[in-house]
């Protein structure tokens, strides 16, 4: 019998990670952009690094794997 509870854990956590690694680049400008908040760059100027947006990608990833793991436990006999 599969586990409720963890399969939709592990469903959220697939569907969120999905869309992290999706919207990586609008997630770490977002948050360069509350970084540069009281600074003198304008926000709309601001722009994250490309090893940032890597980084926020593989987060998001992990996260996706670990709900894909999670589903596959929740089902297993």
């Amino acid at each position: 019998m599969a586990d409720f509870g963890t399969m939709l854990v592990g469903v959220g956590s697939l569907a969120l990670g999905a869309l992290g690694v999706r919207y990586g680049y609008q997630i770490a400008r977002f948050s360069e952009q509350a970084d540069a908040i009281g600074s003198t760059t304008p926000m709309g100027e601001v722009e994250p690094a490309g090893w940032k947006v890597i980084v926020t990608q593989l987060g998001f990833g992990l996260l996706g794997a670990l709900g894909i793991l999670m589903v596959i436990l929740a089902v297993w006999p």
